[in-house]
């Protein structure tokens, strides 16, 4: 059975396809079979991040336009099922009703990040109810952590377990949240603090995940990798991080 690992947010822009991005990347680092999903139909932009135009996507195959092959791409060290750019595309899909297909698309997988729309629209519920469990990414500011907590009440509604919360663009200034803070309003667990980063929006430019243009910046991801997936995390050497890069 595929494990089903959804990233969500309740707001818009607090980073959550780059955190999907580089942990489905560091999850292929540890040698596991990943599929990455673009479960955000009317604002994708997944697609972006690896600098490619598809030719199909999952809206063809939710509409019997296009096999599950053909809607699959390889990119870097995972594989990847991405969301149309073409709100024309939106006709007639109902993101509550994609399993089977979903099911399809990830055979031979044994790990699916599945990268959602914010808020608490049916492409995030959808989100919800395809996953067996849920990171929650927010910023460190009071209406990001408030939008957190709301789609944890839904995912627990839900019956879908809460794996922990990633806090994202975290700068350590006396403004914001602290991390401790955080943890203590959502009550859920710390799994990582990702660090405000120019580098992050280089690697949007250039279609490749911080993890492999920067390496050393993003091991808060592979920190993540192996936290989830019970594996010990080791610091990587120098050709460790040459190899990721020519990967």
């Amino acid at each position: 059975m595929v494990r089903t690992i959804g990233i969500l947010s309740g707001k818009g822009g607090v980073g959550k396809t780059t955190v999907a991005v580089n942990l489905a990347c560091s999850l292929g680092l540890l040698n596991k079979k990943v599929s990455l999903v673009d479960l955000n139909f009317t604002t994708s932009h997944l697609t972006m991040e690896f600098g490619i135009v598809p030719n199909k996507t999952l809206n063809n195959l939710l509409r019997n336009e296009a096999s599950a092959e053909e809607a699959t791409y390889s990119c870097f060290n995972i594989r990847l099922i991405p969301a149309s750019l073409s709100l024309s595309d939106l006709t007639g899909l109902d993101p509550l009703n994609i399993k089977s297909k979903l099911d399809e698309a990830l055979s031979g997988s044994e790990i699916a990040i599945l990268d959602s729309a914010p808020g608490f629209g049916r492409e995030a519920l959808a989100s919800v109810q395809l996953s067996n469990e849920i990171i929650f990414v927010t910023n460190p500011n009071l209406t990001s952590v408030a939008d957190i907590i709301k789609c944890k009440s839904l995912a627990l509604k839900l019956g879908v377990s809460p794996l922990g919360v990633v806090v994202n663009k975290y700068r350590k200034k006396s403004f914001e949240l602290s991390p401790d803070e955080i943890t203590r309003i959502s009550e859920l667990p710390l799994l990582a603090v990702i660090k405000e980063n120019e580098n992050f929006l280089k690697c949007e430019a250039k279609g490749m995940p911080l993890l492999f243009y920067k390496r050393n910046e993003a091991e808060e991801f592979m920190k993540l990798a192996c936290l989830i997936t019970g594996t010990e995390y080791k610091k990587p050497a120098f050709f460790d991080r040459l190899l990721s890069k020519l990967v």
